[in-house]
């Protein structure tokens, strides 16, 4: 269970690190008159994908990870997919939260979907978690929300015809 612990610290320190340098490039302002350009530019915009790339491979590993082990402690990843999930938003209770001013719904659309995502597999093992989490999955676009339920369906079915396939094994035997 050691690897399990080293793999999540590691994915948490990628994801925050890509959430704080989005929260400081935006910070910094692109407001620019004239607009930056040339090489610099473009080697900036390679770096910013490579980033974007790692995190989303983050993400999509902490959820991978908590349907491997539901038993992991999670609790370091669960404010950072919160700051995810909830960028952007102008709920009157989400205001007042810290986090990027920014959506990444927005600037990082896969990294989005992925923090939805991997919060709806964290939800999946934690019961506790879920019932602080339904409100906001209330308010989820109702197009991502039908995509997530399918892809719960496909969980649980798969699981489901996984422990059949066992039992009926282990009765034949």
């Amino acid at each position: 269970m050691k690897w399990i612990h080293q793999v999540l610290c590691r994915a948490s320190r990628i994801i925050e690190k890509f959430i704080s340098g989005n929260s400081e490039k935006n910070a910094e302002g692109s407001f620019f008159t004239p607009p930056r350009s040339g090489s610099r530019k473009g080697r900036k915009s390679v770096a910013i994908s490579k980033a974007l790339s790692k995190a989303v491979t983050a993400i999509y590993t902490v959820g991978s990870l908590v349907i491997v082990c539901p038993s992991a402690d999670m609790s370091n990843v669960v404010p950072l997919l919160h700051t995810i999930i909830t960028s952007g938003s102008s709920g009157p209770k989400l205001n007042n939260l810290p986090g990027p001013s920014t959506s990444f719904q927005h600037e990082a659309p896969s990294f989005y979907i992925q923090g939805w995502l991997t919060m709806g597999k964290l939800c999946l093992a934690d019961a506790k978690l879920a019932k602080n989490y339904i409100p906001l999955f209330v308010q989820v676009d109702p197009v991502a929300l039908m995509f997530m339920l399918c892809l719960i369906d496909y969980y649980i079915l798969s699981h489901l015809s996984i422990y059949i396939l066992l039992q009926n094994t282990c009765v034949g035997a």
